[in-house]
């Protein structure tokens, strides 16, 4: 265990997948109109963590159910985190303390392996920047229940399964349109988590890291 953290510190930092990889899980509204993929000059920053951490020898990562509320990310599963605040010092900074805030782990307890590409969000005009990291242990969650419904934890390995990756129908926004998902244990990871996800998960492949310890 003591060697995986530096070996997918090493992967990710060889090179990273980009946005067309992303962009195989992105849902048709997406293609159709040709969102663009780069933000613009005033448009707002946010980051999120990716935490990976040891569970009876899987590595797993940490997701979250956000509460139903008058915003576009509504119910969403999401990774933990936020926009960035003016007291951040860096984008580092908002995803730590924002996960801090929403579950309760321990900022110190986390060590960074890396960023992965950046993923513009155009109908929150919201540039995400995902924040790698890692702890040597299952951390200790305690949620902030005005964010967060429950935690989901994901074994990488039960990500690696072709067939979980599905298309079906969705409602969005009273817009019926195709959404690519993961179905993991029934929970519908779809959207910026799920393409992030498949970024990570083809660095995984193409380093060859294993997704157990």
């Amino acid at each position: 265990m003591e060697q995986m953290p530096a070996k997918i510190a090493a992967a990710i930092a060889r090179g990273l997948p980009g946005t067309d990889v992303q962009w195989e899980m992105a849902s048709s509204d997406r293609m159709i109109r040709d969102f663009p993929r780069i933000k613009r000059e005033d448009s707002k920053m946010a980051a999120v963590l990716i935490l990976l951490y040891p569970e009876h020898n899987h590595i797993c990562t940490l997701l979250m159910q956000r509460p139903v509320y008058n915003g576009v990310h509504s119910g969403q599963i999401s990774f933990p985190g936020g926009r960035a605040e003016p007291g951040d010092a860096s984008l580092i900074e908002t995803a730590l303390r924002e996960a801090a805030e929403e579950t309760g782990i321990v900022r110190e307890s986390v060590s960074l392996l890396g960023l992965l590409t950046p993923l513009f969000i155009p109908v929150s005009d919201t540039e995400v920047t995902p924040v790698v990291g890692w702890s040597n242990t299952k951390p200790s969650f305690r949620i902030n229940e005005s964010e967060v419904v429950h935690i989901i934890e994901v074994k990488l390995s039960g990500l690696s399964d072709p067939l979980i990756i599905r298309e079906k129908p969705f409602l969005i926004r009273n817009e019926m349109i195709k959404v690519k998902y993961y179905d993991y244990n029934g929970n519908v990871i779809w959207g910026a988590t799920a393409m992030l996800l498949h970024e990570l998960m083809t660095i995984f492949r193409r380093n060859q890291v294993q997704f157990t310890l």
